[in-house]
């Protein structure tokens, strides 16, 4: 991104003294033929000197109408005609305007003088200088044709044209990007080759030129492998609405040149004479909507030479020029706008205001400060060219509630269109984050989605302009829509396309509550861990290695994506050092500066309310707004317990107080010691108890949580009691409101239930949170509860044994108030269960290897397959269809009623993954111990069978579709994505599983591999998007594993299987159909793998056959 900046100065600075240079008109060389409008007759030719720059050669666009530039950019020692020319047949000049009416053709020059260092940058300027000018008077749409390296050029001149216009620099030159609809790639290097870098792969292309390059340069291009893979990541997030053809050659290209040179180059001998395909087949084509790919029965040099409009390659370019220009139909048209909607539904998520919607708003007028010119920044920063404001404030300073007062302000909406946005369209969006909540409020990817949708929903008409492709694939797409690089090409492609009209103003409320999320699992336990060694300001809520990291990547992608002229950020956080060094260069309110007074006013409301007739009241505002020293929860949470205090302590009680919230001295460690003590320690375990839970527990799920699992008189599982005592609607609203009582007595109001949807109905999805990210953070201090003497020490396996009970008997309660099986539009189990579902699952997960009572754990587990059973079966019998439907009492019916209910997991995108009971779901998530228990209470036979049916589960997870759970939930991780653990193999085979039994086992396991280690893998996609490389890279180890374990008990080395690869041609989804033996495909697989080499040969000497490992291909 700085190189790109980089550019953009440079050429700023040059198009000034440009300016005084071109007052005549650009120079341009000229031709070829002309429109008949434009003369007839050949134009004299006017070569530059170096065959530098841009040669109209053909210029047949009729005038008032648009037409379309052709723009050809020849390869590394090629020349603007000669390298379109063969048998005296200039194509691009003496064909092509006479097939492509309304076309101007231009050939564009450049020479060898590459600097490695810029990989093109160099050239790619004066590429897009000379087309900014030859189009300086015409907005006409534009297609490129690049050959070889001339095709890098193309894509960095693309990259430097779409990025100008998101920074607002140079627009002339970001006004060729918006307008390019297309791009045709000649045999040019887009990506790694097996073991060979893009850079090697580059420097290959580099050698088949007309002219052998010097060793100079080869070793240049090869060595600059990483800016070159930048380019490529970068040319994919703006291109995505540009049409992309990537052709290759078929035939091979003579070399001729030293043996040294060759070697200099590449580090592989091929002597005068040898004959090479340019580029490798998977470098010189890549997976994406927009693309299609092809290939032309030529070498490399003639792929881009025809003498005559016969020849197979001519016809086919020219077919791919005019697909890239026409427009869609009237029906295309009227179809997108389900499209649309379909985006925006997978935008969205369920608690994308959830902590906007929970902030209370301003007291009075307290707020009203920000507005004014003589007491805050804000309103002059809503005029200026200043890219961010920052807000700052101590811990509770409240500063969500001034985001919040300032957000809704319709004066700052007018200040706005009077000034820095007049003349433009202003859009407005906020994010507020939440680190109490779940994964998604948090992280980048909710920002991402929520910014989008809140866009895109009052905008309908962007939707194809930021998603383009996503309306030429199928619905459910096959990759996950809601992927961060997905996000994050549509952020940037609504902008790079839109920046002259819009002007956008971002809210984003606690960026300290940021966390890379996706990253965690990269961080030792020590990294994660929080220390308190600070006692004093807002470091003293605790430091750790993985929130400062999430802290510098907030404050960098914000000033990443600020800009003076397209958006504007007004940010709020805690006063931290990372912030003040990110944003020491803008304006900024420090809130507590503002806030005295309007505590004061704050407290003389509520004491007006809540105590009226109190002597002294305008002393005692006073006195508490000093000693609150601008935080705001202080003074809120201090007044409650003045006012809950009798009027003749209120002085002492005013007095005691804590003058901050944490700590072991603070206001909040003086709230727990007032409480008795067995109240202290259920405050304890209920704290710990959401603390643990995978996310915000419901009401419910807590309530049944904080009942422990076991009932001590008993010595029997309270959800078996469950069952010989259902729940009813009553009982249930009973038990919620009890869970209320006692989050507002034993937790004083530190954690609280989200508000009802309407005040007489029970929702059994309310949430319990935390009042305040600075709560959350203090209660998970350990030194804090060692400090109370009647506090028992929560154990992990204990409280994860309650939430799973919590989770189970939450389940069984669910069908009081409604099904929880959905029948339409198909059946499946609706997602809110599903996902309690889930939750049991992954406190199984941690349970599984520490259970002390397997049996126990075991008939926990149990409970939930039978309940969900029985619910299974009672909400297919109770269904009756809308519409007469014969056929689903005589045979739907019948056959649903024989399935079990873990093969219908809602989803978002794809089926449901197949599962035959509740053991083949236990399976894919890792409860080992739960398995062999299960195993063991079978006789052999029937082990022996389900072990072997369990197989295929374990060594093959079915890997497409994602989960409808997905949108409720940040947390939430399909299961059927991973490779369950390796010690489930041992089990299964300890069992009297035999993977020789069933050859299909052994296949599916092989081509499970593809999964991990496919680039164009929507599973590989989807793992890197959500737990990073690390989970990927433990699949990776698991699946070789696998293999390894299958090798050793018996499978066959020498099978062969079918596999499908790309094909070549105009649909993008095509593909050819192979066979490969499994130790092939075992060695294609991993080779290009340098992690797994040792693996690789250790497979090939268990298969029999000698290493090929360090070899060449």
């Amino acid at each position: 991104m700085q190189r790109i900046k980089e550019t953009l100065a440079r050429l700023t600075r040059a198009s000034s003294r440009d300016s005084r240079d071109t007052l005549q008109g650009p120079r341009l060389d000229r031709v070829g033929r002309t429109s008949s409008s434009a003369g007839s007759s050949r134009e004299r030719i006017l070569y530059s000197a170096d065959g530098r720059g841009p040669c109209i050669l053909h210029d047949g666009v009729q005038p008032g109408e648009e037409g379309i530039d052709i723009v050809f950019v020849h390869g590394l020692f090629g020349s603007r005609l000669t390298s379109y020319t063969k048998g005296g047949v200039c194509w691009i000049r003496d064909l092509l305007g006479q097939d492509i009416p309304n076309a101007r053709i231009i050939s564009w020059g450049w020479t060898s003088s590459l600097s490695s260092g810029d990989t093109f940058a160099g050239q790619a300027e004066n590429l897009l200088s000379d087309i900014s000018r030859v189009r300086s008077a015409t907005r006409r749409p534009i297609i490129f044709v690049g050959h070889g390296l001339g095709g890098l050029l193309v894509k960095e001149a693309l990259v430097t044209a779409a990025l100008s216009r998101i920074y607002g620099a140079h627009a002339e030159l970001g006004n060729v990007y918006p307008r390019t609809i297309g791009c045709i790639f000649l045999a040019t290097p887009h990506t790694r080759s097996g073991k060979r870098t893009l850079g090697d792969c580059v420097a290959a292309t580099a050698v088949l030129s007309p002219s052998m390059p010097a060793p100079s340069l080869l070793r240049g291009l090869r060595d600059s492998n990483q800016l070159l893979e930048t380019q490529h990541s970068t040319f994919l997030l703006v291109s995505r609405d540009i049409k992309v053809v990537c052709i290759r050659e078929k035939l091979p290209t003579t070399i001729t040149a030293s043996i040294d040179t060759i070697q200099d180059a590449n580090g592989v001998e091929l002597r005068n004479g040898t004959m090479q395909t340019m580029v490798p087949k998977d470098s010189v084509v890549y997976e994406n909507f927009n693309v299609s790919k092809d290939e032309i029965p030529a070498n490399h040099l003639d792929l881009c030479r025809f003498k005559s409009r016969d020849e197979a390659g001519y016809m086919r370019i020219i077919s791919h020029i005019q697909k890239i220009t026409s427009g869609p139909s009237q029906a295309e048209i009227e179809a997108e706008e389900p499209r649309n909607q379909d985006i925006l539904n997978a935008l969205h998520y369920d608690t994308m205001m959830e902590r906007e919607s929970r902030i209370d708003p301003a007291y009075g007028q307290t707020c009203e400060w920000i507005l004014s010119p003589k007491f805050s920044p804000f309103k002059p920063f809503l005029s200026s060219q200043d890219p961010v404001l920052w807000i700052s404030g101590k811990a509770g300073s409240g500063k969500s509630t001034l985001m919040k007062y300032a957000w809704k302000s319709e004066e700052m909406r007018k200040e706005l269109l009077q000034g820095w946005a007049r003349g433009g369209e202003l859009i407005m969006a906020r994010f507020f984050m939440f680190e109490g909540g779940n994964r998604i409020q948090k992280t980048y990817e909710g920002f991402l989605r929520s910014v989008l949708y809140q866009i895109l929903s009052m905008r309908r008409d962007l939707i194809k302009v930021a998603f383009p492709s996503f309306f030429d694939c199928p619905w459910p797409p096959p990759v996950q829509f809601t992927s961060t690089t997905n996000l994050n090409q549509g952020f940037y492609s609504l902008f790079s396309h839109m920046s002259e009209k819009l002007r956008m103003v971002v809210f984003i409320d606690g960026i300290d509550e940021y966390r890379i999320m996706e990253r965690k699992d990269h961080y030792e336990p020590g990294d994660i861990e929080v220390q308190y060694d600070k006692e004093e300001g807002d470091e003293s809520w605790g430091r750790s290695k993985w929130r400062t990291d999430s802290h510098t990547e907030i404050a960098k992608l914000i000033n990443s994506m600020a800009n003076k002229d397209i958006i504007k950020f007004v940010v709020s956080s805690r006063e931290l050092p990372v912030f003040e060094d990110a944003f020491a260069d803008f304006p900024r309110i420090k809130l507590q500066e503002h806030t005295e007074k309007s505590i004061a006013e704050y407290i003389a409301g509520r004491l007006e309310d809540e105590a009226p007739g109190l002597p002294d009241t305008v002393n005692l505002c006073t006195e508490l707004a000093q000693k609150s020293e601008g935080d705001i929860l202080w003074a809120r949470l201090a007044l409650d317990m003045v006012i809950d205090g009798s009027l003749r302590t209120l002085r002492s009680t005013l007095n005691s107080l804590p003058t901050r919230l944490g700590g072991t001295e603070g206001l909040y460690m003086r709230m727990i010691e007032n409480l008795k003590p067995e109240d202290q320690n259920d405050a304890c375990r209920i704290f710990h108890l959401v603390l643990r839970a995978q996310q915000p527990p419901s009401v419910i799920t807590l309530a049944f949580a904080d009942q422990g699992y076991l009932d001590p008189y008993r010595n029997e599982l309270k959800a078996v009691q469950d069952t010989s005592r259902p729940f009813t609607k009553p009982t249930l609203q009973l038990l919620t409101d009890q869970m209320q009582r006692r989050l507002r007595v034993c937790c004083v109001g530190l954690l609280e239930a989200e508000t009802k949807a309407a005040p007489d109905t029970l929702e059994t999805a309310r949430r319990v949170v935390f009042n305040h990210q600075t709560t959350k953070e203090w209660v998970g201090r350990e030194d804090i509860w060692k400090r109370l003497p009647s506090v028992h020490a929560v154990d992990d396996i204990d409280l994860d044994l309650s939430l799973l009970s919590g989770c189970v008997r939450h389940l069984k309660a669910f069908e009081t108030i409604h099904p929880p099986v959905l029948t339409w539009p198909n059946v499946r189990f609706r997602p809110d269960a599903w996902l309690i579902v889930a939750n049991s699952l992954r406190y199984a997960e941690r349970i599984d290897g520490e259970a002390k009572n397997i049996e126990m754990y075991a008939q926990l587990l149990d409970e939930l397959d039978t309940s969900n059973q029985r619910a299974w079966v009672a909400a297919l019998k109770n269904h009756k269809p809308l519409v007469e439907d014969p056929d689903w009492f005589d045979r739907k019916l019948p056959g649903l009623l024989r399935k079990h209910w873990a093969g219908f997991e809602p989803m978002e995108a794809g089926k449901s993954p197949k599962r035959k009971d509740f053991l083949s779901l236990v399976v894919q998530a890792n409860l080992v111990r739960y398995v062999q228990h299960k195993l063991k209470q079978l006789d052999p036979d029937s082990s022996r069978k389900k072990a072997q049916e369990l197989l295929v589960y374990v060594v093959s997870p079915k890997g497409d579709g994602f989960s409808a759970c997905v949108s409720l939930s940040g947390d939430y991780l399909d299961f059927h994505h991973d490779m369950p653990d390796s010690r489930l193999l041992d089990v299964l085979y300890e069992a009297g599983a035999d993977p020789r039994e069933d050859e299909q086992v052994w296949l599916r396991a092989l081509k499970a591999g593809r999964h991990y280690f496919s680039r164009g893998s929507a599973t590989m996609t989807h793992l890197m998007e959500t737990y990073a490389s690390k989970r990927l890279m433990l699949n990776r180890e698991r699946w070789v594993a696998a293999v390894k374990s299958l090798l050793q008990h018996g499978a066959n080395p020498h099978v062969e299987l079918q596999v499908n690869t790309p094909a070549p041609g105009e649909d993008n989804q095509s593909s050819k159909s192979m066979t490969m033996t499994a130790i092939d495909y075992i060695r294609d697989t991993l080779e290009g793998e340098p992690e797994y080499a040792i693996d690789l040969l250790q497979l090939e000497t268990m298969m029999g056959r000698r290493p090929s490992v360090g070899l060449a291909r």
